[in-house]
């Protein structure tokens, strides 16, 4: 399980995982040492897989991540 909410009146992101979803999570941010410039963590709403749809609590996560390098 990996979700992000935006939290705290849009002021904060809070990020939700067990072991499989940190592990997705390392493995993802890993990937962006490489080649990668950006990836994207979609939920099942958003087309993919990495994320899931609701935090423990039940409450709706984001459906996208993007995470992008700056760079040099």
């Amino acid at each position: 399980m990996l979700s992000f909410e935006i939290v705290r009146k849009g002021k904060a992101v809070q990020i939700c995982c067990d072991d499989e979803g940190l592990n997705r999570l390392i493995s993802t941010l890993e990937k962006l040492r490489g080649t990668a410039t950006h990836v994207h963590l979609r939920s099942p709403a958003g087309g993919g897989d990495e994320l899931s749809e609701k935090n423990p609590w039940g409450t709706k996560g984001v459906s996208e991540v993007i995470i992008t390098t700056g760079g040099d």
